[in-house]
């Protein structure tokens, strides 16, 4: 249409172009504290313009393309697989943190100084052998030892059945997660075929899987229509058709086989704390383990592997303890033990003998077994020395009980150098991830800028920018009060 009727027409698309210009500011300005929101802009572009016969192209106005949501796919992709990294290492060394102040080294408190009381109360009885307060004495710091031991021990089993727990929560999660992206790709399919860009829902896409990333590392494919497809160890979880279910493998049976949280019993490998994939095909239901590289699950499942290195460690040393102290003591099975434990949980039983707890005479301090020879403080003085003595438990030999000597082989270490090993090894595993995650808690802010630069919504800009589509917009009104002034200058004042 050409004339007044068509300028009309021009002026009243830049009109509603601008206006949808100042409604999607408005809508930027409205979400720029909202996480995970993009910033969006109108696409326009001219309208097809008229050819008049002998004049030419008349433009026709302006048209809305489109909104775009302003994003960078490849750091939104970095960013999805930097999640994965930083919450691997965020919970381990949260977890590695609270087992740590499980052993509280170095403190008064801690089980080193517990050790050095118990050989102190030893080295004092072999001083004065012959005073039963020494003896009384020994047993109550040998009982406080027992005490920090089973503490640590009980400690150790309940952040290993808390970690389980979180494993499990972390199988549920996923599995809300998976369900509200299948609910998202039929609202964004259903926007698509309308023609429709559905931004704010592209958006809370993002956010869930950025979610489900930071749980664990997954590969993402999209179709044309938005949707998502998820997988993770090359298993399906997420299509356009189907949706599987993740679970977690909480414990081993008698037989030695996984059993999951709902109690299914696994005929595949699996070890405590790992994922499990549930899918079904032709109404046969299958069960396939997942292996992590990464997410806060992969962390949790390292956790879970010092946690258990950490127990059997402890174990170890309380055994070895008990064993040195016991084989003294008795002179390798002859007389009594001064402790009783179950080898299979060494630091959950370990107890000072009953029968030396109701009398501490019993408590052998010489070279005989029923002290027979008052002031004699040989085997205490013996057992006292093992403190910064190399023995090796495991040699039938380390103890002469003829001689009443300790022989030092091969691989020999201190019962004191052994526990601190254990404490200095738990150490480096949080430094080290305390490391890796500084580092990647570095590189993760880089992203973040990068993605904020692009779709972060800048207050300036959209200010400036509401006063270009205002400015544009009162422009074009302009044109059309023009165009009411000519129509009525044409309608009213001429004519016969």
């Amino acid at each position: 249409m050409s004339g007044l009727f068509g300028t009309i027409n021009t002026a009243t698309s830049g009109l509603l172009a601008q206006q949808n210009a100042l409604q999607t500011i408005g809508h930027n300005v409205s979400n720029i504290n909202t996480p995970g929101y993009s910033r969006q802009r109108v696409d326009l572009q001219t309208n097809v313009a008229q050819q008049i016969p002998g004049v030419g192209q008349i433009g026709t106005g302006v048209q809305v393309a489109g909104i775009s949501r302003m994003q960078d796919q490849f750091v939104m992709n970095q960013l999805m697989n930097g999640y994965s990294t930083t919450n691997k290492h965020q919970s381990l060394s949260d977890t590695i943190g609270q087992l740590e102040a499980t052993f509280n080294e170095p403190s008064k408190t801690g089980l080193s100084n517990q050790i050095s009381e118990v050989f102190n109360a030893w080295t004092y009885l072999a001083s004065n052998p012959e005073q039963a307060a020494s003896k009384t004495m020994l047993v109550q710091t040998s009982e406080t030892f027992v005490d920090t031991v089973q503490h640590m021990g009980n400690a150790m089993k309940a952040l290993k059945a808390d970690t389980i727990r979180q494993l499990d929560k972390e199988s549920v999660d996923a599995n809300s997660t998976l369900k509200q992206l299948e609910d998202l790709n039929y609202q964004i399919w259903q926007a698509s075929v309308r023609g429709f860009t559905p931004n704010d829902l592209l958006d809370t896409q993002d956010q869930l899987v950025n979610k489900l990333a930071s749980q664990g590392d997954i590969k993402v494919d999209r179709d044309k229509y938005n949707r998502v497809s998820i997988s993770m160890d090359g298993q399906n979880l997420l299509n356009e058709d189907t949706r599987n279910e993740l679970m977690t493998v909480t414990s081993l049976n008698d037989s030695g086989e996984a059993v999951l949280s709902d109690g299914t019993v696994l005929t595949e490998s699996a070890e405590v704390g790992q994922f499990v994939l549930r899918s079904e095909e032709n109404g046969n239901t299958s069960y396939q383990p997942i292996d992590l590289e990464g997410g806060s699950v992969k962390g949790n499942q390292e956790a879970l592997t010092v946690i258990s290195d950490m127990q059997n460690e402890l174990n170890d040393f309380v055994s070895s303890f008990a064993t040195a102290v016991n084989t003294i003591h008795s002179n390798k099975g002859e007389g009594i033990d001064f402790f009783t434990l179950d080898e299979e949980n060494a630091a959950l039983s370990l107890q000072v003998n009953q029968d030396i707890k109701k009398d501490s005479s019993l408590i052998v301090t010489g070279k005989s077994l029923d002290n027979a020879i008052s002031g004699d403080g040989t085997r205490a003085q013996l057992i006292a020395s093992l403190k910064n003595t190399p023995i090796s438990v495991d040699d039938a030999t380390w103890f002469d009980e003829n001689t009443m000597e300790i022989n030092s082989g091969a691989n020999s270490s201190t019962l004191f150098s052994k526990y601190n090993s254990m404490v200095t090894d738990m150490g480096i595993i949080k430094q080290q991830s305390d490391n890796m995650l500084d580092t990647q808690q570095g590189l993760m802010a880089l992203l973040e800028q990068r993605r904020d630069s692009v779709s972060g919504v800048d207050i300036n800009g959209e200010v400036t920018d509401m006063i270009r589509f205002s400015s544009a917009f009162q422009a074009n009104s302009k044109v059309l009060s023009t165009l009411a002034e000519m129509l009525d200058t044409l309608i009213n004042r001429t004519g016969v």
